[in-house]
C-alpha cells in the first residue's frame, strides 16, 4: 500500500484559484470551506457505515464523491486516498479498499485543522 503523507493536504495552486476567483474575498473562501466540511463529513460516515456493512458499492459511491468534492477545493491527499478506494474496487480488490478507506479517516481530521489553519490565516 502506498504512503499518503508525501501528498500536500491543500493544493497550493488550488487555493490561489479560488482566492482569485473569489477576488480575495475572504468571507467567500470561508463559505466555501464551511460547505464543503457537512457534505464530507456524511460521506467520511457512509465510508465507515459502508466498511462495517461491507458494502462495497455503498464505498465506491461513497469514494467517488468524496473525491469529487474533495479536488474541487484542492484537498490533494483526501482527493487521492478516496479515488484510491474507488479504483481498487472497480478492480476487485475489496480488502484493499478497505485498508486504504481506512486512511481516510485520520487525513480527514488532518485536513480540517489544515482547513482551519488556512482560514485563520486569510483573515475575515
Amino acid at each position: 500500500m502506498r504512503s499518503y503523507s508525501n501528498i500536500n493536504m491543500l493544493d497550493q495552486e488550488m487555493l490561489d484559484m479560488l482566492n482569485d476567483c473569489a477576488d480575495g474575498n475572504p468571507e467567500l473562501i470561508h463559505d466555501i470551506f464551511d460547505s464543503f466540511t457537512p457534505e464530507a463529513d456524511e460521506l467520511i460516515e457512509a465510508v465507515r457505515n459502508s466498511i462495517k456493512k461491507q458494502n462495497f458499492e455503498n464505498l465506491k459511491k461513497s469514494a467517488h464523491a468524496l473525491a469529487g468534492i474533495s479536488g474541487s477545493i484542492g484537498a490533494t491527499r483526501l482527493h487521492q486516498i478516496a479515488t484510491d478506494v474507488e479504483n481498487a474496487i472497480k478492480s476487485n480488490h475489496n480488502d484493499v479498499a478497505s485498508v486504504i478507506a481506512e486512511e481516510l479517516f485520520p487525513n480527514y481530521e488532518l485536513l480540517k485543522d489544515e482547513i482551519h489553519k488556512y482560514q485563520e490565516s486569510m483573515g475575515d
